[in-house]
């Protein structure tokens, strides 16, 4: 890609207040977890594939969100972009306000690709697994995080509230999604989000062995359409094998997430 007269001209004068760091050294400190990867570039770019480890906070929006993110101001940031020019501008911007040990990685992820370092699609920040429970209900805190994460575009891609697991959970309580995501948004803590469902559900709460039932039958769920059943396959063949089949919906997630356990 062409880059203008002008754009080159604002990356020269940044980057002489940036730091840069070579490919080698950087993937050194990232997998001793010395220093956080973070991958600048657009939404698109992020989804396609990024590298493994990283955190993504493209150059449009780094300057809002960094702070969330990443508070300690010491905290040694990694900066890499398509081929090294967005992150140096991203670095001097994270300078000015203030972080200490930022460095801008020579050749971004072309380099990273080129030198056959590891790759993922996997979000950066994931919900917990849909085996763990609230109120004794599996799946309940995993949507508690999707409603944190989706909206704020953390986990592109993933289905939300109105199919699926999701809806499954929504309608066995009896709830609508969009006051369940305004009692989330509004909550501090998985235990206020308890007691607003028990409170909206009332009298109609699930005793325990309508409970018990709802949990065997989503810990259990199996692809149940042959169309569903060839995109399960599909998506089992992208991991290695494991001592442990992977059988259900359960499984899949976990096994997608990192969590499998042979």
């Amino acid at each position: 890609m062409d880059h203008s007269p002008r754009f080159l001209k604002l990356v020269e004068t940044a980057k002489a207040q940036v730091k840069e760091i070579g490919l080698e050294e950087a993937a050194r400190l990232a997998k001793r977890g010395d220093a956080q990867l973070v991958d600048v570039r657009e939404d698109s770019e992020w989804l396609a594939s990024h590298a493994q480890g990283a955190i993504h906070l493209g150059k449009g929006v780094i300057e809002r969100d960094i702070e969330a993110r990443v508070p300690e101001l010491g905290k040694p940031l990694l900066l890499y972009c398509g081929g090294g020019y967005r992150s140096i501008l991203a670095a001097d911007s994270l300078q000015r306000m203030g972080y200490t040990h930022v460095r801008s990685v020579i050749g971004g992820w072309k380099a990273w690709l080129a030198a056959g370092l590891p790759t993922t699609r996997r979000p950066d920040a994931l919900p917990r697994s849909p085996h763990e429970k609230l109120g004794g209900i599996v799946h309940l805190p995993r949507l508690i995080d999707k409603v944190r994460l989706v909206p704020a575009g953390r986990l592109p891609g993933y289905n939300y509230l109105t199919v699926g697991l999701d809806k499954f959970l929504l309608d066995f309580l009896c709830l609508e999604g969009k006051a369940f995501e305004k009692a989330v948004q509004e909550s501090s803590n998985d235990e206020e989000i308890l007691r607003w469902v028990k409170r909206t559900v009332g009298p109609a709460w699930p005793g325990d062995h309508a409970v018990a039932e709802f949990n065997n039958r989503l810990i259990n769920r199996r692809p149940d359409t042959p169309e569903k059943q060839l995109r399960f396959d599909q998506t089992r063949a992208e991991f290695p094998p494991t001592r442990r089949r992977v059988e259900t919906v359960f499984d899949l997630i976990d096994l997608e997430e990192g969590r499998f356990k042979d």
